[in-house]
């Protein structure tokens, strides 16, 4: 009678096992969804590796298991390397359809608002004069060299987080061709919607140019005392949206993603990338094409775009380094199976 009641239990935990498995099996097929319904559950480290303490920060490191994404078939020893967070939101046919409406409004901008022939707005605000006094070239040798070192930041903050980052540093160097595409298309959606709202703006307030102050510049705008450009596109600065539009991909991207695995580089870019934008604005403003009023207000559009928008809408949080471990805890439950008991092991981070 003991026998067969032993052999009776026997049975019916190696029925429950196997029930618990098969559910098991089910979750973890379903965590392969890009947006999870439940709390992550940490990976195990890789092989010969040990898993990052708590304290730590997670930096995409090889060999490392991220302790913010599930267990899968596809990945049985977790994520590790470069990758996309499951919390994070992935790029779809909303962002695809995003890029190309913008892109098509900008291209239609010059068609539905033509460039103005006479300014609506020619004097200075705030403290415009005394920005433009300080730090207005006199020469024009200078002034046109002012204007050619603002082209290069503007050319440098455009091709680092559009080329150089997502393809050069995700794909080859980390190989990570699914990153460097969720990169590519969050810069695009950025730079599109910088470039439409600073046309239309530029076209609707018609201010004119600083260097339109000038004594017979307005009468004879081929003088060597005048600028170059639009005469009546001063507000707001192209290229200080522009900058700051990369600066702020730049330190998305990097403190999100740490790029570089190394928190100093990474914070680094950062911040050298915000100051290439502070000083393409002191040179538009130094070569006379905008004032201090035009380039504040550019920068500030511009991180928007670049910063707040894609850290907003896809990492979903802000960080002034690479990616920390959730302060929420994070764990998994595994049947336990013995000749004599049945139960069940939590493993996690608490």
């Amino acid at each position: 009678m003991i026998g067969a009641r032993r052999a009776a239990l026997r049975g019916a935990a190696a029925l429950l096992g196997g029930w618990l498995s098969v559910a098991a099996e089910t979750r973890s097929a379903a965590a392969q969804t890009p947006v999870a319904s439940a709390p992550a559950a940490p990976a195990p480290a890789a092989a010969g590796s040990l898993p990052p303490s708590p304290a730590a920060a997670y930096q995409f490191q090889p060999g490392v298991s991220c302790p913010l994404c599930s267990v899968t078939p596809q990945y049985p020893q977790g994520r590790s390397g470069l990758h996309w967070h499951q919390h994070w939101r992935s790029v779809g046919w909303r962002e695809y359809a995003s890029v190309g409406a913008l892109s098509a409004a900008w291209l239609a901008v010059p068609a539905v608002l033509p460039a103005p022939d006479e300014a609506r707005w020619n004097t200075p605000i705030l403290i415009d004069s005394a920005v433009r006094d300080a730090l207005r070239i006199d020469s024009p040798s200078g002034r046109r060299t002012a204007e050619t070192i603002s082209d290069a930041l503007f050319v440098w903050e455009v091709l680092h987080p559009a080329i150089i980052d997502p393809l050069l540093v995700a794909w080859w160097a980390r190989e990570s061709p699914f990153v460097a595409w969720q990169m590519l298309v969050i810069d695009a959606q950025a730079y599109s919607l910088t470039l439409l709202l600073n046309d239309v703006v530029k076209r609707l307030t018609a201010r004119a140019r600083p260097w339109l102050n000038t004594p017979g510049c307005e009468e004879d705008p081929s003088g060597e005392q005048c600028g170059s450009g639009g005469r009546y596109v001063s507000f707001y600065s192209g290229h200080a949206a522009v900058t700051a539009t990369g600066a702020g991909l730049i330190c998305a991207h990097h403190t999100q993603l740490s790029l570089y695995q190394n928190d100093v580089l990474d914070t680094g870019m950062c911040a050298l990338a915000v100051l290439g934008t502070a000083v393409t604005g002191a040179m538009r403003i130094a070569s006379d094409n905008h004032w201090q009023s035009d380039v504040l207000v550019g920068h500030l559009l511009g991180y928007a775009s670049g910063y707040l928008l894609p850290t907003l809408l896809y990492y979903k949080e802000f960080r002034a380094t690479p990616h920390d471990h959730p302060d929420a805890p994070q764990y998994t439950a595994l049947p336990l199976i013995r000749r004599d008991a049945l139960g069940i092991n939590l493993l996690g981070m608490f």
